[in-house]
């Protein structure tokens, strides 16, 4: 019996981060060889998004790292516009987002919304974003609309100008969430993520200090005081989440509100644009990244949603937090993998009787005079029947369609039945060779027929048959570090079949969060360890480890 081997093979267009790379050797991908097929790999990562034909020719052995139309929330204008809408339709369960407007078609209601702001409460912030830039390229503040200056489509919000500060340093939090399945939903937040710091101190007055009011690595790093010791901070400009919580628990701070809060706007965000993603898309698997800034209040808010989040290597803290997280997403990807089960000396015998089906179907042809068969045709059907348990990439679904074909090409016969009765009327002395007929065909039938058995329990046999290659059980709520926040129920029956309900979802998500309010918010700091004692499942159904 040959074995089922022990290396997944991945494919690339531009090359990978450092850390991506490591990730993928320690969960045993190799890059696909040149030698190979175009077919033969089981990852496509690529930075960018996917055409129609590499959604349309995707196998059940192999996965792509972006959904179809998977991008709408990551654009500053889309996401805005998607906010507003769902915010009219479900009302406050969506005021997680600052006031903002798209640039230069809301440039009236903005104009209109700023006077009457001015002239209640005075000089407000306002922060102006590119709808199609990133690490923090082309945005600025201003509190005049003289200031105001833009090219082309932009984003213009409310800036959060109360925030939670450590050291006097303004933070936001980068949150990693992955997708596995839109219909139904399936969301997994990792429980650790990064916490950028600005590296110089916030100043409310002065708006136009890039390094007081920006937290964007890209901008911070480049800054006079990126690795000088700051007050709290340290040198840097980085935390992990698990440094953050330490430091609440520290300050005694009860943060566990705020991390389901974050729990179920990342729960809402995604779900914004889950009947947009076609059903058909099942071979994919989506990163995004979340940017979260809390306020003095530790309430959070959205400032954007990352397509393809960064993935580099520039300080200690990325190590410690995005190579574990690589490593469980692989993990994630490889649940989704269908790998094919070995070739015994059965199937070899199966793919035999295959192949001389193929060749009685030539001499039904020629007994009855019907049209020959293409010759490429014909060799098309016996190269495929000799890939088909002998190659490792050709996958049971895949094949089912591939036989499906052939079967359409062997339906333009004329029925046997009906062509033997007419035989026999014609001549009697086509008897014997009808009844030789008619039994190789019913060996055809039964040879169909077991082929179709095999490959109807054939997924769960590729699951359960995971002796001979390294991976991990499946697990519901949890996958290494990545914790299941949605669906938020336990009973995951109900988000089993079909599209996703996003009424009912929305129901679901606020219920639950009505729930925590009642838990978190006002607790009296003597009934928490009381309270603690009895939600023993808090730590699975919240997507963070306690400290």
């Amino acid at each position: 019996m040959n074995q089922r081997p022990s290396w997944l093979f991945y494919k690339t267009d531009n090359g990978i981060p450092q850390l991506l790379s490591k990730a993928l050797n320690q969960e045993q991908f190799k890059e696909v060889p040149e030698t190979h097929r175009n077919d033969q790999w089981n990852l496509y990562w690529r930075g960018s998004g996917f055409t129609l034909s590499d959604y349309k020719n995707v196998k059940t052995w192999q996965i792509l790292n972006h959904f179809p139309k998977g991008n709408t929330i990551t654009r500053k204008d889309s996401l805005a516009r998607c906010l507003k809408r769902m915010r009219m339709v479900h009302g406050t369960i969506f005021n997680f987002f600052p006031v903002s407007f798209n640039l230069p078609n809301d440039y009236t209601k903005f104009l209109s919304y700023f006077s009457k702001i001015q002239s209640k409460k005075g000089k407000q912030v306002w922060i102006c974003k590119p709808s199609d830039l990133s690490r923090g390229r082309g945005i600025f503040l201003f509190d005049n609309i003289s200031d105001l200056l833009y090219d082309g489509s932009t984003v213009v919000q409310r800036y959060i100008e109360d925030p939670y500060l450590i050291g006097g340093y303004k933070f936001d939090l980068r949150l990693y969430a992955v997708v596995t399945s839109y219909h139904p939903l399936r969301i997994y937040l990792h429980q650790d993520g990064l916490v950028r710091f600005s590296t110089e101190k916030y100043a409310g007055s002065v708006i136009h200090n890039k390094f007081a009011h920006l937290t964007n690595t890209s901008i911070n790093r480049n800054g006079p005081n990126y690795n000088v010791e700051k007050e709290r901070v340290g040198a840097g400009c980085k935390w992990s989440i698990s440094q953050l919580r330490a430091y609440f628990q520290q300050c005694s701070v009860d943060d566990r509100l705020a991390w389901e809060r974050i729990k179920h706007m990342i729960s809402l965000t995604i779900l914004m644009q889950a009947n947009s993603i076609p059903e058909s898309a099942k071979q994919c698997i989506e990163l995004y990244g979340f940017d979260i800034i809390l306020d003095k209040k530790l309430k959070p808010w959205l400032l954007e949603v990352n397509f393809t989040p960064a993935l580099g290597n520039d300080c200690s803290a990325d190590v410690a937090v995005k190579l574990p997280m690589l490593v469980d997403l692989l993990t994630l990807a490889k649940q989704k993998i269908t790998l094919p089960r070995p070739v015994t000396d059965h199937r070899r015998k199966n793919n035999n009787l295959s192949r001389q089906a193929v060749i009685l179907k030539e001499e039904l042809f020629t007994r009855r005079r019907l049209p020959p068969i293409d010759p490429e045709e014909r060799q098309e059907d016996l190269n495929h029947f000799d890939d088909v348990f002998r190659n490792r990439f050709i996958m049971d679904p895949a094949e089912t369609e591939r036989m499906k074909a052939i079967e359409r090409r062997v339906t333009k016969i004329p029925d046997i039945k009906k062509t033997g009765s007419i035989i026999d009327q014609n001549s009697k002395s086509h008897t014997e060779t009808d009844s030789v007929i008619s039994n190789r065909c019913s060996t055809v039938s039964s040879i169909r027929s077991q082929r179709a058995q095999i490959r109807s329990h054939s997924s769960s046999s590729f699951r359960n048959n995971i002796a001979s290659y390294p991976q991990v059980a499946n697990s519901e709520y949890k996958v290494g570090g990545f914790f299941l926040t949605f669906p938020i129920s336990n009973n995951t029956q109900t988000y089993s079949k079909g599209a996703t309900d996003i009424a009912k979802s929305v129901t679901e998500i606020r219920n639950s969060l009505r729930i925590s309010e009642t838990n978190f918010k006002f607790m009296p700091a003597e009934n928490r360890q009381l309270h603690e004692r009895t939600t023993v499942n808090w730590n699975v159904m919240s997507g963070f480890k306690q400290t």
